[in-house]
């Protein structure tokens, strides 16, 4: 079954829109599966003709490349050629409409992560920037994420859309590594349904657990800066390996060591995200084998009852 590919495009001054449009249309012209995608485009995009092109393409994949606002929405222009913004939440409420076969939502545009958490409700993937980002670095996302989209992947258990935006990311940090941080990929849908799944399967064991203390709280930040793992070169493969997204923390690469540990170990307390914290003591447990850390991290560990 083909993927169809509707990329909308605003046409605000000085952005390189052509050249986005060019770079997605060679990255699945080049891939291995060419022939599983199909690409629609419109461009010069006011607020109806996305609405009109969403219905009449039916697309799995849509793409909008162009410019954001602060607020999160998406600056578009009216049939005057005046500037007019296009809100998360109106986006959103387009997309429930059509989240029977519309799959993944791609805003190419500065300051759209507000708008990609919007539509995320409703959509399983949707990905947006957190800041303003450089035209080169969003054509380079774009490049990445569609080349992979084309790979041919013998294992059918990997997540074909996070492994795209996982390339996207690296397309990005090839250019400029301080700038890997921008793209956010919202999966609210899927998480949903693990929470309901997770809250099932511990259900019982519920009333066992036990809330951390600033003490708790204090240990851990503690051993985290200690073992090494919040050093600059190893925090991005942490946080997604306990299941946090590298975009929720703050300028990620330039936090200090301590910095990063205060803000990973605040994030995971205070959304109470006791699986990430269990998998983060897991490995912090295999870092202190023996001693007085030991012993506290093991305490911590069974007040989780992990």
């Amino acid at each position: 079954m083909q993927q169809k590919v509707l990329i909308l495009a605003a046409i605000p001054h000085g952005l390189r829109l052509d050249q986005e449009m060019r770079e997605i249309e060679e990255a699945i012209r080049r891939a291995a599966r060419r022939d599983k995608f199909e690409i629609r485009t419109r461009t010069a995009v006011r607020s109806h003709d996305i609405r009109r092109a969403i219905a009449e393409e039916r697309p799995q994949i849509v793409h909008f490349c162009g410019h954001g606002l602060k607020d999160g929405s998406l600056l578009l222009e009216d049939e005057a050629g005046n500037d007019k913004p296009l809100s998360g939440e109106g986006l959103a409420q387009l997309f429930k409409l059509h989240a029977n076969y519309v799959t993944c939502v791609l805003l190419n545009a500065c300051h759209s992560a507000k708008s990609a958490e919007a539509i995320g409700q409703y959509i399983n993937y949707a990905i947006g920037m957190n800041r303003e980002m450089k035209d080169k670095l969003a054509i380079a996302f774009a490049q990445g994420f569609y080349d992979a989209l084309g790979y041919e992947i013998p294992d059918n258990n990997i997540d074909i859309f996070e492994r795209a935006f996982q390339e996207g990311l690296v397309a990005i940090q090839l250019e400029d590594i301080s700038e890997g941080e921008i793209p956010v990929l919202i999966k609210i849908k899927m998480l949903n349904q693990s929470t309901s799944v997770v809250n099932s399967q511990i259900s019982s064991a519920a009333k066992a657990k036990q809330e951390l203390n600033d003490v708790d709280i204090e240990i851990l930040t503690e051993l985290l800066q200690l073992s090494g793992r919040a050093a600059p070169e190893r925090r991005r493969a942490l946080s997604i390996e306990i299941g946090v997204k590298p975009g929720e923390l703050t300028s990620i690469s330039l936090l200090a060591e301590n910095d990063f540990a205060v803000e990973l170990i605040d994030l995971l307390h205070k959304r109470r995200l006791e699986t990430a914290i269990c998998k983060l003591c897991k490995k912090l447990e295999s870092d202190f084998k023996g001693g007085g850390y030991s012993s506290k991290l093991g305490a911590i560990i069974a007040k989780l009852n992990c």
